[in-house]
């Protein structure tokens, strides 16, 4: 899931007036509503809902792209003159949430406000390459790059056992504490990618892990198709058989996700509590510090039960974690000495 910068790109404005008006209510708002395609329909709807922004009310230069994929490109800009923000440009014309990714994350962006979730800003018109008008998001700019390249930093320097170790049991609690508010929604929202890449660090004091990418994320209703989604190295096996799947799918992700920033490995075949267990070389070391190690081994492995019904839920991840936090300090060389923005108020 990296990134390669694009060295070329062309990113036109669109004047919001020049295609055409619809006659919206707050009552025509509804989640039925927005699946529609029709550009004009749904840039009416984040006006009723306050949060289309006007293309004029954001600046950005062609030197700022951060990132670029099969979806598009991300560039930074500045939002009201005084904002930063990370822009998310498709490359494709708009389409209803069921055929573009970017569109679904701005269906479900809609409902999310909370700390530990990049804020949604709003969305706005732009052109990428001189083609069609499309939606693009406008993010929080969190200014620290994500979780997976943190951890490989610190085991590249060799300091994660004096560093890394308490970095990481931080930001996992903040994915804990931000998807607990996830599965609390109603509807409850799944994010289905939750993996390192997917997670960003916002550099603070103690720094902050935000979740990011809700391309592939839907609303728990009972009528999910029974597809593949995701990425499979984070996979539950539910969602990769093709089964009914439900928030355990996100639970089983998160341990995934324990597994790998602890150990630093993520093999194919370690794809259940049971297979965790019998591995003697992908078992978390249990050390005698305040970062209680152990606490992450039995997360991990309940999270990882084959079973979705045998999985905690989020809210009780977080509370295991969370009781060990008053003994757990965040090394001085992981702080950093800025903070990036405002955070948003939680619901």
């Amino acid at each position: 899931d990296l990134w390669v910068p694009e060295t070329r790109f062309s990113v036109s404005v669109v004047d919001p007036s020049i295609i055409g008006d619809a006659d919206l209510s707050v009552e025509s708002c509804s989640e039925g509503a927005f699946q529609s395609p029709d550009l004009v329909h749904i840039m009416n709807i984040g006006i009723v809902e306050h949060w289309f922004i006007k293309p004029s009310d954001i600046t950005f230069d062609s030197n700022s792209i951060l990132g670029s994929g099969a979806f598009g490109i991300v560039v930074k800009g500045v939002l009201h003159c005084t904002t930063e923000v990370a822009m998310k440009i498709p490359k494709t014309r708009f389409q209803s949430p069921e055929k573009s990714q970017v569109a679904n994350e701005m269906r479900l962006f809609r409902h999310i406000r909370h700390s530990n979730i990049v804020l949604f800003h709003g969305a706005t018109l732009m052109i990428l390459n001189g083609g069609s008008p499309s939606f693009s998001l406008v993010l929080e700019w969190v200014n620290g790059g994500n979780f997976g390249d943190y951890m490989q930093q610190f085991r590249s320097n060799g300091v994660f056992e004096v560093d890394g170790r308490a970095f990481a049991y931080k930001i996992l609690l903040d994915v804990a504490r931000g998807m607990t508010y996830l599965h609390n929604l109603t509807p409850i929202i799944l994010h289905l990618d939750l993996k390192p890449a997917n997670i960003l660090v916002q550099k603070s004091v103690p720094p902050k892990g935000k979740i990011t990418d809700f391309g592939l994320s839907r609303f728990a209703l009972n009528n999910l198709p029974p597809h593949k989604v995701g990425t499979e190295k984070y996979m539950a096996p539910e969602v990769a058989q093709r089964k009914p799947y439900g928030p355990a799918a996100d639970v089983f992700s998160f341990g995934r996700v324990i597994i790998w920033t602890i150990t630093g490995k993520l093999c194919p075949e370690l794809i259940s509590s049971t297979s965790f267990k019998g591995n003697e070389d992908l078992q978390i070391p249990v050390k005698e510090d305040a970062f209680s190690s152990q606490t992450l081994d039995e997360v991990a492995s309940s999270c990882l039960e084959e079973e979705p019904h045998m999985r905690p839920n989020f809210v009780q991840v977080y509370d295991t974690l969370a009781a060990t936090t008053a003994t757990t300090t965040i090394p001085p060389t992981t702080r950093a000495t800025t903070t990036i923005s405002q955070l948003p108020r939680d619901l």
